[in-house]
């Protein structure tokens, strides 16, 4: 009996000190406040990351092409002083490999009466790799060329001009107005 007035003149006394008790009570909101924020910046660090590396494939992807298309212009202009510039419509597209489960029930309630409901759950494919989740990519679709910037000194030349246009058209799958020369 004695520990249970212990308990009781405790829990009495603290209830009388109402300070302690919202002092306490903000001390944990402070914390649950704190390591949420901390967890979330950890979460938005990895998203930043993982924005960072598919825009340095992108920049990679255009250089890539830009160095091609100058190398196969290099070729027709005679004098070999060619420079290229590449814009694009939008960034990557990626498709990625999804798991779906449909599940489908009907119920006769009469004659006239049917009630059918249709449950369909689809969730990302994701790779465990090097202890990093990643989901699964099954097609990476490129950025659309809006259009091209070639200068060069060999185009004073119309053959060389028009084989220029020709070129890049044709290599970037674009219509030759989309491609602009100019003489150095």
């Amino acid at each position: 009996m004695s520990d249970l007035r212990r308990i009781k003149n405790l829990l009495e006394n603290v209830i009388k000190n109402k300070d302690l008790i919202i002092f306490l009570g903000v001390c944990g909101i402070f914390l649950l406040v704190v390591s949420s924020n901390f967890s979330t910046s950890s979460k938005q660090t990895s998203a930043n990351i993982k924005q960072q590396e598919i825009q340095e494939d992108g920049q990679q992807y255009e250089q890539l092409i830009e160095k091609k298309l100058e190398g196969i212009l290099k070729e027709i202009d005679p004098t070999r002083d060619v420079s290229v510039m590449i814009t694009f419509d939008d960034c990557y597209e990626y498709v990625l490999a999804t798991e779906t489960r449909e599940n489908r029930r009907s119920e006769k309630q009469n004659q006239n009466t049917t009630i059918s409901e249709e449950e369909i759950d689809s969730k990302v494919v994701v790779l465990q790799q090097q202890g990093e989740s990643k989901p699964f990519v099954v097609k990476r679709i490129y950025p659309k060329v809006r259009g091209v910037a070639i200068v060069s000194k060999g185009a004073r030349d119309k053959r060389v001009y028009i084989g220029l246009v020709k070129a890049a058209s044709t290599v970037l799958g674009i219509t030759p107005d989309k491609v602009e020369v100019f003489v150095k």
